[in-house]
């Protein structure tokens, strides 16, 4: 005998406008809570320009024929990363954990790139100074709100117009969080 399977709409956080983001099968709704779906911003956000942002959404609760997500995480993907940096340019990574207004616990992976080869003073000095802001920004924003920041970019031109004074910055990415 088969089993019936029903259909269920994947629908994005309040973040993003509770937007339907997919659909998925399942036997039985109970099998949808913890499910962890990646989406493209570009297709909840038609923003073309970053269609290299994955977003990590888990399933929450079901009601009816939805499954309703949160927000777990976000990634770039590696081939943006690789394209930022070339040759005669100095890699820079912050990875950090923060926590946010509303007392969540994240970890923000950050990479820059100076657009010449400098001294490892330079660098050092560079990345503390990133690490600083994000922690600031981090401190004064909700969990909504910081996702929100980076998605749209307004963190990474925060930190380019802060770190140039030290030295001229090329590309900057948050190429990942993570909710802990």
């Amino acid at each position: 005998m088969a089993i019936k399977k029903q259909w269920y709409e994947i629908v994005a956080p309040k973040m993003f406008d509770e937007k339907v983001v997919g659909e998925t099968v399942a036997a039985d709704p109970k099998q949808l809570a913890g499910r962890t779906i990646e989406v493209s911003l570009m297709d909840i956000a038609k923003d073309y320009s970053k269609f290299f942002v994955k977003l990590k959404l888990q399933v929450e609760k079901v009601e009816g024929s939805k499954a309703y997500t949160k927000f777990v995480g976000h990634s770039c993907m590696r081939e943006r990363v690789y394209r930022m940096v070339q040759r005669r340019v100095r890699k820079v990574e912050c990875i950090q954990t923060v926590k946010t207004a509303d007392e969540k616990n994240l970890i923000i992976k950050t990479v820059f790139v100076l657009i010449r080869r400098v001294n490892t003073s330079t660098k050092d000095d560079a990345r503390k100074k990133a690490k600083e802001l994000i922690a600031e920004a981090a401190k004064k924003a909700s969990l909504e709100d910081l996702v929100l920041m980076i998605i749209k970019g307004e963190l990474q031109n925060n930190i380019r117009k802060t770190i140039s004074k030290i030295y001229p910055v090329g590309d900057i990415e948050v190429r990942e969080t993570k909710i802990l």
